[in-house]
């Protein structure tokens, strides 16, 4: 697996991945927060996209994820996934520069193109940090550390929320003229800063990790991965474990968009809204581990079903509840308390059920498509409102789906437990 090849759960190399993906996680959501926040309802970019126009920022988002991470998940298998990271955290040091500029001359579509530089970097890094975890550490420690992370990511993620809620509001103040001035406007590239610098500095303690497949060929074209990947995956469950994982970030997409909304809908400002996002994170982060802890191969058939009932019965709460900044926090929370016995099993599956030899292309492959279904949601929020349909009440749309979710994955995958062992290598691996 690696070098020193360390398989207990809290050695270097997993600490050193887990504080990696921290930073990575807060800064890529500062930028992505602070631009929602910015095109969102009476925003200074409002009239850039028009309303909704947060739905087209995911969807921007969303893109590099699509076309570039299974061609990521190719690099991985090949490559030293450690020195992958290094690479790519080099790189964010470049993009975090022309992201402060863009956000310092208050050019919109000049910060969307920063935007979508970070979005590639971590479509790259996406199958790099998960087919990682199985590199670091060994099949038993495996649900608690991908609860672990998720636990980290989702704690990251309320920081880079808080901070773009706070960072946010005050870009938006220093608006003169149509144009951002003094220190308020170098304030979003300040905060993104600190974060890519204490990512890259965190990834060189990583251990040398060897790749898994070296000589595995290069393909140019991003979309073959796909495909051939796609086909092996249908000969087992991944395929099947792959669809319902994916299912989440469709749900979360729509979810992080109708929230910036909040602000206008409970008539509070950003960083309140912020903290309903953070109550968010901090609910998923604490159903990840208490997933992850709970988690047993017998248990997943119940887990995953019973997640998706509880998204269903949280977000028509969420639908049908009054403009009550604290019910709707309430309701934040208990979405993202159930969403982690969704998540960590399913997550847990991928990573077990896939080969060596292919787990950066399975994973990478994982990665892409739920951004598709990423892109998806952020496609019917922005129908939605453009159909007139108040973003609160899209609540009630994403709770009709869990049920569907909920009551297809009883019957198709009441046998997930059963499958939970590493997958027979293919015989002939795709290249």
């Amino acid at each position: 697996m690696s070098v020193d090849a360390p398989r207990g759960l809290w050695n270097r190399g997993f600490l050193s991945l887990l504080l990696t993906q921290f930073f990575e996680a807060a800064s890529d959501n500062i930028i992505k927060g602070v631009i929602t926040f910015a095109v969102a309802v009476g925003a200074p970019w409002e009239s850039v996209f028009g309303e909704g126009g947060n739905g087209i920022v995911g969807l921007l988002f969303t893109l590099p994820f699509i076309v570039f991470s299974a061609f990521g998940g190719r690099i991985a298998d090949r490559s030293s996934k450690s020195r992958m990271t290094i690479v790519l955290k080099t790189v964010s040091l470049a993009v975090c520069a022309l992201c402060a500029i863009e956000f310092a001359r208050g050019s919109a579509y000049g910060t969307i193109l920063a935007l979508i530089a970070f979005a590639t970097v971590s479509a790259f890094f996406g199958p790099v940090k998960y087919g990682m975890i199985a590199e670091l550490v060994g099949p038993d420690s495996l649900a608690r550390a991908n609860g672990i992370i998720n636990m980290a990511t989702n704690v990251a993620v309320i920081v880079g929320t808080l901070v773009a809620g706070l960072v946010a509001r005050h870009w938006k103040e220093s608006f003169v003229e149509g144009e951002p001035t003094g220190g308020g406007a170098w304030l979003p590239g300040g905060a993104m800063a600190v974060f890519v610098v204490l990512g890259f500095l965190t990834c060189l303690t990583l251990p040398r990790l060897r790749a898994q497949k070296p000589d595995l060929p290069v393909d140019l074209n991003p979309f073959s991965t796909y495909v051939s990947t796609l086909r092996e995956m249908s000969r087992t469950r991944l395929l099947e474990v792959c669809a319902a994982w994916t299912f989440f970030y469709f749900v979360a997409a729509v979810v992080l968009l109708i929230l910036p909304d909040y602000s206008s809908y409970l008539s509070v400002k950003d960083d309140e809204t912020a903290l309903l996002m953070a109550g968010l994170g901090i609910a998923i982060g604490l159903g990840c581990v208490a997933a992850a802890y709970l988690d047993t191969p017998a248990r997943r058939a119940r887990f995953i079903p019973l997640g998706a009932a509880g998204l269903a019965a949280s977000f028509l709460l969420l639908g049908l509840a009054p403009p009550s900044f604290n019910f709707t926090l309430a309701s934040l929370v208990l979405t993202g308390l159930v969403a982690g016995f969704y998540i960590i099993p399913l997550q847990s599956m991928l990573q077990s059920l896939a080969p060596d030899e292919m787990r950066g292309r399975v994973l990478g492959t994982a990665n892409g498509v739920s951004f598709v279904m990423g892109a998806v949601g952020s496609g019917l929020f922005f129908a939605l409102r453009q159909l007139g349909m108040p973003s609160n009440r899209v609540f009630l749309v994403l709770a009709g789906l869990c049920v569907a979710v909920a009551a297809i994955v009883t019957v198709r995958l009441r046998r997930m437990g059963e499958a939970d062992s590493p997958a027979r290598s293919p015989s002939n691996p795709p290249n």
